[in-house]
């Protein structure tokens, strides 16, 4: 059930972003998320399929070093796989009527980050994790209130309590 709510997220919500404005270019994003999910290309292939399928020169952004700073690549890649995964995993704990999750260490994780210290290592509530997460990467409404992911190399993610 976790993946299929994966993939089904993947190809239903929307995904915000310059990099990915252009014809084709949010479609192509969904594909490789797909195939990623599915287990038919690696994190590594991935990457390199955002960068060969979605050119820097054919989006009308081109111009722009922050939207293609280097690693854009990759940080797209991370950002909206780690949404997903994370969207689905907070709404399936919801309709099983969980009210918290857990959010472990990281292994990867900066110990200063800003979502290491509120977060790390400690119960969350489902809602409100849901609710900035969707109020980000669903309807662009960027806060600094925090969240997972909470920036592109965001390594967290939750678990049911009872792992904890």
């Amino acid at each position: 059930p976790l993946q299929q709510r994966v993939l089904e997220l993947v190809i239903e919500e929307p995904i915000h972003g310059k990099a990915i404005e252009g014809d084709g270019r949010t479609d192509s994003l969904r594909d490789i998320l797909n195939q990623f999910f599915e287990g038919q290309i690696s994190l590594e292939e991935a990457i390199s399929k955002v960068s060969s399928e979605l050119p820097r020169h054919e989006s009308p952004h081109s111009h722009s070093n922050r939207v293609f700073a280097d690693g854009w690549d990759e940080r797209l890649l991370r950002t909206q796989a780690s949404r997903f995964y994370n969207q689905a995993v907070l709404e399936l704990l919801s309709e099983r009527g969980d009210n918290s999750c857990f959010v472990p260490h990281s292994s990867q994780e900066d110990r200063d980050s800003p979502c290491t210290i509120p977060l790390a290592g400690k119960e969350a509530d489902i809602d409100i994790l849901l609710n900035r997460l969707n109020r980000t990467y669903g309807e662009a409404d960027y806060h600094d209130e925090v969240k997972i992911p909470n920036h592109p190399h965001c390594t967290h993610t939750v678990v049911p309590t009872s792992e904890s």
